[in-house]
C-alpha cells in the first residue's frame, strides 16, 4: 500500500484487525544501510504489538523501495514520520497511539514527536545516541528506550532526561541472537 505524504507516496504495510482499538507507527533503520520497513527487530516489535491488540504501521522512508524523493539527511525522513502518523492516527478513534523506532528510526521519531498529535508513548530500540544527537528541548517527559549492553552506537550519557531504560544483557545494536529478550522487553511496556 501507499500512504500520500509531503514527499509523494510512502511505501507501507498496515497490519490491522477488527478488533484492535490500539495503533502504532514503527520506523526503521538507517536508509543508507539497508534499513527498511522489513527489518528483524520491526518484525519483533510489531509481533509483539499486534498480540497485545495493536494496529501496527511500518512505512519506507523516502528512496527506500517503493517511496517516493532520496535520502535527506534526517531532514526530510522526520516529515515522513509526521506524514505517516498524521495518516495513521486518521484510520481510527484509536484508544492509544505509540511511535516506535528503531535505531535511525529511533533518532526520526524522536525528532518528530512534538508534531505527532495525540502521541501515548514513545519508545525507542538502540537509539544512535552516540552518532546521533537526540536534542534535550525535542522531548516532553519520560520515554522508553532498549537498548542492549553490547551496543556501539548507544550511549546513555547523551539520552535527554527522561529516559525509562531497559539494558538487554548481551545484546548489541542489531539483537543478533537476543529476539526473545527483545520480545520480552517489548513485552514488559504493555
Amino acid at each position: 500500500m501507499q500512504i500520500d505524504a509531503t514527499v509523494g507516496p510512502l511505501e507501507a504495510r498496515m497490519d490491522v484487525r477488527t478488533t484492535d482499538t490500539r495503533a502504532a507507527l514503527l520506523c526503521h533503520p538507517h536508509p543508507q544501510y539497508g534499513g527498511s520497513m522489513h527489518d528483524a527487530v520491526l518484525d519483533c516489535a510489531a509481533q509483539r504489538l499486534s498480540d497485545a491488540g495493536f494496529a501496527t504501521l511500518r512505512f519506507n522512508f523516502r528512496g527506500v523501495g517503493g517511496s517516493a524523493g532520496a535520502f535527506d539527511n534526517g531532514v526530510g525522513e522526520k516529515v515522513d514520520v509526521i506524514d505517516a502518523w498524521n495518516w495513521l492516527r486518521a484510520q481510527s478513534n484509536w484508544d492509544a497511539l505509540w511511535l516506535v523506532g528503531y535505531s535511525f528510526g529511533a533518532a526520526m521519531a524522536w525528532g518528530a514527536q512534538r508534531d505527532c498529535a495525540g502521541l501515548d508513548r514513545l519508545v525507542l530500540i538502540a537509539p544512535p545516541a552516540s552518532a546521533i544527537a537526540l536534542p534535550a528541548e525535542a522531548g516532553d517527559g519520560a520515554y522508553d528506550v532498549i537498548v542492549g549492553t553490547e551496543d556501539g552506537f548507544f550511549s546513555a550519557a547523551r539520552l535527554p532526561p527522561g529516559a525509562r531504560l531497559q539494558t538487554l544483557p548481551g545484546a548489541d545494536h542489531f539483537f543478533g541472537g537476543e529476539f526473545d529478550a527483545l520480545a520480552a522487553a517489548v513485552t514488559t511496556l504493555l
